[in-house]
C-alpha cells in the first residue's frame, strides 16, 4: 500500500534535515514540494540534494480568506490522494517541522485514512537559538512559542512566561518591540536562519520601519 511522508527539512541549512528525513527522500516515487503564488519553494531548496524521485511543485496560497484556503487545500488533497491510488509513495516536505504551523497538518487531516508517517524537522526557533548560543529556558523558567496575529495574545504570553518565541513577526514588528519594552523583556532577532543571507540582531529598533521577512522570529528573554 502507498504512504504519505511528511518530513521536515529543518530550518534552512542542508545539513540541518535527519538521516531518516534522508533516506525517505531518496526512496519514494513523488516528492511533494509546497510553493506560494510567483515564489520558489525554500522546502526544495533545502532538500533538493537529497531527492531522487519526481518533484510536483503544489501551490499553497497566502491568503488569510478561509474560503480561498479551504478550495485549495480540498484540491491538493485530491490530487495527492490520486497519487497514492496509484501506488506511489508520496513525501510532502516542509520547512522546520511539519508539526508546528506547517501546511503539512491540513494535508495529513484531509488524506483519511491513507497509511501515513511523519518525520519531524529541526525547528527554526531551536536553530535560532543555536545561532544566537542562547537558551530558549533553562532550570524552572518556562517557555511559550506564539504566532504574533494578536498583540493582546502576545501580552498575555509576556505576564504568564519567563521566555516567549515570537513566530510571524514581520506583521506587527513595531508593536511587538514596543510591547517587549514595556514587559521588561530582551528580545533577540533572528531572520532567515541557516539560510546564507541570515540577519542576526541584538538591537530590535534598528529594523522598525523596515520590511521584515516572512522567515523572522524573536526569542524575548524577561530581563531579571
Amino acid at each position: 500500500m502507498a504512504k504519505l511522508y511528511g518530513i521536515g527539512v529543518g530550518p534552512g541549512e542542508e545539513s540541518l534535515i535527519t538521516l531518516k528525513a534522508v533516506k525517505i527522500l531518496q526512496k519514494v516515487d513523488v516528492v511533494i514540494a509546497p510553493t506560494s503564488k510567483g515564489e520558489g519553494s525554500i522546502a526544495y531548496e533545502i532538500a533538493k540534494p537529497y531527492i531522487k524521485g519526481d518533484v510536483v511543485f503544489m501551490e499553497f496560497p497566502m491568503t488569510y480568506s478561509k474560503e480561498d484556503l479551504k478550495t485549495k487545500w480540498e484540491e491538493n488533497v485530491r490530487k495527492i490522494k490520486k497519487l497514492l491510488d496509484e501506488g506511489k509513495d508520496v513525501a510532502f516536505i516542509t520547512i522546520g517541522d511539519p508539526m508546528i504551523y506547517s501546511t503539512y497538518i491540513y494535508i495529513l487531516k484531509g488524506i483519511g485514512d491513507y497509511e501515513s508517517e511523519t518525520i519531524p524537522g529541526i525547528t527554526s526557533y531551536s536553530a535560532a537559538a543555536s545561532r544566537l548560543n542562547i537558551p530558549i529556558a533553562e532550570g524552572n523558567e518556562t517557555f511559550a512559542v506564539i504566532p504574533s496575529g494578536d498583540v493582546k495574545e502576545i501580552s498575555k504570553a509576556l505576564d504568564m512566561f519567563d521566555n516567549v518565541v515570537l513566530m510571524k513577526i514581520s506583521r506587527r514588528y513595531e508593536e511587538i518591540v514596543n510591547l517587549l519594552k514595556e514587559k521588561s523583556f530582551k528580545g533577540y532577532l533572528v531572520i532567515k536562519c541557516g539560510h546564507q543571507d541570515e540577519e542576526i540582531s541584538y538591537d530590535l529598533d534598528k529594523y522598525i520601519g523596515k520590511k521584515i521577512d516572512y522567515l523572522s522570529l524573536i526569542i524575548a528573554k524577561k530581563v531579571k
